[in-house]
Order: structure tokens, then C-alpha cells, then sequence
């Protein structure tokens, strides 16, 4: 913890900065998060008008400091590289590693209702053939 007036200061001022640093970077990441997604769908006409709020949005954190102006430029080229692409046919698969992960489990759960709907059969028809042989046995009596 700071002891002096000045370090004090510092932490507070330090603190408001970083949230409205974190603000930038949320907005600017969420822009280029919906236009990847317009992408991985194939949607030519929701990219076309994604790219220049979603270009807007990375200027606007460089122009804040929040993101260095190369970093902020190679990330246009990336997104406006994304649209060519997808306007030429040529294949665009654009998975963040969270959509990735979401699927991943989706596809692991739905294994695992198979299998526990293939376990369930298989019970119902060891019982069935137990009935079965029971009424069979019943009948020779």
C-alpha cells in the first residue's frame, strides 16, 4: 500500500484508467468478435457492413493508446483480409478457441446421450427377454 500523497493519487488515477482502457478493449473485441462470426456463417452482406464500425471501433483503441497503432493496423489488414476471402469463395473457418471449446462439448454431450439411450435399450431388452422366459416357463407348467 502507498504511503505518500502522490502514490496514492497514482493508484486512483491508475485504476480509472485501466477501466475505461478495459471499456475500449471490450467494445473493440466484441466488434470483431460478431464480425468473425458474420464470417464462419458465410454472410457476405452482414461482413460487408460489420467491417467499417468494426475497423472504426480498432482505430479508435489506438488512438487511445489502448492498443499499439501496428497491432491496431495488422488487425484491420486481418479482418479486411477475412472479407476478400469470403467474397472470392476462397474457405474461411473462423472459430475463437471459446466457440471451439462450446463445441467440442456439445458434440461430447450429445456421444453421451447415445450411449446412455443405447444402455437404456439394451437394459429394456435383457428385461423383456427375461419376462419372455418366465411366461415361457409358466407355460410348460
Amino acid at each position: 500500500m502507498p504511503n505518500k500523497k502522490s502514490a496514492i493519487k497514482r493508484v486512483r488515477i491508475t485504476a480509472k484508467q485501466k477501466l475505461q482502457n478495459q471499456i475500449v478493449r471490450s467494445q473493440m473485441n466484441t466488434a470483431v468478435k460478431k464480425y468473425n462470426a458474420a464470417i464462419s456463417e458465410g454472410d457476405v452482406k452482414l461482413a460487408e457492413s460489420l467491417l467499417p464500425e468494426t475497423s472504426s471501433l480498432i482505430d479508435k483503441a489506438a488512438a487511445k493508446n489502448v492498443i499499439h497503432k501496428n497491432a491496431a493496423n495488422h488487425k484491420k489488414a486481418q479482418v479486411a483480409r477475412e472479407l476478400y476471402q469470403l467474397q472470392n469463395g476462397i474457405i474461411v473457418i473462423k472459430l475463437d478457441s471459446k466457440a471451439q471449446k462450446q463445441a467440442e462439448q456439445k458434440a461430447a454431450a450429445q456421444r453421451k446421450a447415445e450411449e446412455k439411450k443405447e444402455h437404456l435399450e439394451k437394459i429394456k431388452a435383457a428385461k423383456a427377454e427375461k419376462e419372455a422366459a418366465k411366461v415361457a416357463k409358466v407355460a410348460k407348467k
